[in-house]
């Protein structure tokens, strides 16, 4: 990858963090959980923390018309 293609990708990242800053929250909220060995002891709890992570990552795909 060349110099400009990854300036742009950083770019459109930074612009989507301060564009969407409360799913940038979500996110950072779960990976925070999934770091928990408290919150790692319970399975369903883990299972659902994936869930919206998956669901936060389609909303942001969508978002930018990445699927």
């Amino acid at each position: 990858m060349d110099a400009g293609t990854v300036t742009e990708l950083v770019d459109k990242s930074l612009r989507n963090l301060r564009e969407n800053r409360g799913d940038a929250a979500r996110w950072l909220a779960v990976e925070v959980l999934l770091g928990d060995p408290g919150a790692l002891g319970d399975d369903e709890l883990v299972n659902r923390l994936h869930g919206l992570q998956d669901r936060l990552e389609e909303v942001t795909r969508a978002r930018y018309g990445v699927v």
